[in-house]
């Protein structure tokens, strides 16, 4: 009997997850195009509009039920996954699944991905380079480009926006989008097949790196944020996290520095929070040599680093213009702690965020030195904790324009952590997504509001506190269990 409860739960996100991905084949089934497609997860049955309506709350209430089930039943999955799974090849198979689920699923609430296709094809068939020239300057020098569908799908989102990632996305999206031959459909399917393959590989490595431990593929594997935003919403965190998981694959099973090394550095040439790990790993593999020998090292490897993040760059970089589209990201105030301030003074928010962006920067570099300086041998756990932490400082204390997906920064280093702050990081991935009804009731009015932050700040302080009444009950559980 309990065999049969516990293959529900399988049964069970499975049949969740089709209930999520209903709407698109909808859609699809009805013949609709991905042109007319509206960011918004009422799209297939009411027109987008800036003012709640019923047909707003209907979905907003299917959205919530559906996600906090999937949540729940996520959590009674990775619980009991001894009972679910015998094996690694049912693991595989059941995360193999549930990914072509959601692969299947159209974006609903983010356009970021047609920002990646026209710039991709702005490139690949324009031949202009997307850090100097956005897709609005294509269409208004080139006839061709005015009734371009690969360029309009973005036109008046993201359209007078030029490149405001690293070099070696943009390259990605070129051949991405230049693959599709123009067709807006075909290239949509490209780039969420290419997060599937992504996201399948991921979850390989974590599964090669916790030596085939099966609950932290599932941890990763099926996690609805990454199911939701990296496969449906197609972002580009995908593969950051490759990058990064690569690199930490060549570093605890192949123990070679170099390959890690590049692997960050192609990482931070996607987004450049990966700089922040590079000095725990280096600072970790040289924790018993003398203070001189982790200099020199450190110093030797940062120059590897630096030269292939400037290689990346080189492929694009024409003058300092380059960084103008990287910069402006943090002069946005979306969805952060910053925003209540912008509403009321915009330069005020941006002192501030400069603050906190310097108070970090102060606690980080505190951080490493200790770590260069310290006689313990700390094992590798802690240097990972260690960053965890800062990260999560990083996400919810500087980033002036923070977006749900964001979160998706803790999974590859989440796995070395304890059980504790495991759960507790899994749950902001959770509540991160969640507090996105706010989208769903204001459309996209709510970008410069308050209420997103708020919201989100709540839910990880009530979070954390489960978590700890939860550890606190465990605790006496054993105690109770050893005076027995």
């Amino acid at each position: 009997m309990e065999n049969k409860k516990q293959l529900n739960y399988r049964l069970i996100f499975i049949l969740l997850s089709v209930a999520f991905i209903s709407p698109s084949i909808v859609y699809l089934l009805k013949g609709r195009k991905i042109i007319d497609l509206v960011s918004s997860f009422t799209f297939f049955f009411t027109e987008p509009t800036w003012k709640c309506t019923p047909a707003k709350v209907i979905g907003t209430i299917f959205f919530i039920g559906i996600f906090i089930a999937l949540a729940f039943v996520y959590y009674k999955i990775l619980k009991n996954h001894k009972k679910e799974f015998e094996t690694g090849k049912k693991v595989a198979i059941f995360i193999t699944t549930v990914s072509i689920l959601f692969f299947i699923m159209l974006p609903l609430t983010s356009t970021d991905v047609f920002y990646y296709i026209g710039t991709g094809w702005s490139e690949a068939h324009y031949g202009v380079n997307p850090y100097y020239t956005s897709v609005n300057d294509v269409m208004a020098e080139s006839e061709e480009a005015e009734n371009d569908e690969m360029l309009l799908k973005m036109k008046g989102v993201w359209s007078g926006q030029t490149i405001v990632y690293g070099p070696v996305w943009p390259f990605i999206c070129k051949i991405l989008s230049g693959l599709s031959m123009g067709n807006l459909f075909v290239a949509l399917f490209i780039y969420k097949l290419f997060n599937l393959c992504l996201h399948l590989i991921n979850t390989y490595l974590i599964y090669k790196i916790t030596n085939k431990r099966n609950l932290f593929a599932l941890l990763y594997g099926i996690n609805p944020l990454i199911l939701f935003d990296g496969l449906a919403n197609a972002h580009n965190e995908l593969l950051l996290i490759f990058l990064i998981l690569l690199g930490l694959y060549f570093f605890v099973k192949k123990k070679n520095v170099a390959l890690t090394v590049i692997s960050f550095a192609l990482g931070a040439a996607v987004k450049y929070v990966a700089i922040l790990l590079i000095p725990f790993i280096i600072l970790y593999h040289y924790r018993k040599e003398k203070l001189f020998k982790k200099i020199l090292y450190s110093f030797l490897w940062a120059i590897l680093f630096i030269v292939v993040i400037a290689l990346c760059y080189c492929v694009y970089m024409r003058n300092f213009d380059f960084l103008n589209g990287i910069l402006t990201q943090q002069g946005k105030f979306v969805n952060s702690i910053f925003t209540p301030i912008a509403i009321k003074d915009f330069d005020l928010a941006l002192a501030v965020s400069k603050g906190f962006m310097l108070a970090f920067i102060v606690i980080y570099l505190i951080t490493i030195l200790k770590l260069l300086f310290t006689r313990k041998q700390y094992i590798f756990s802690t240097f990972i904790r260690k960053y965890n932490g800062l990260l999560v400082l990083f996400l919810f204390g500087t980033i002036t324009n923070f977006q749900s997906w964001y979160t998706l920064w803790l999974l590859p280093t989440m796995i070395w952590d304890s059980s504790k702050n495991i759960k507790w990081l899994s749950m902001i991935t959770i509540f991160s997504e969640l507090c996105n009804i706010v989208y769903f009731i204001a459309y996209e009015h709510y970008m410069f509001g308050a209420i997103y932050p708020i919201i989100l700040l709540v839910a990880m302080v009530i979070s954390n506190v489960l978590c700890e009444k939860k550890l606190h009950s465990n605790e006496i559980k054993i105690e109770n269990q050893e005076k027995k």
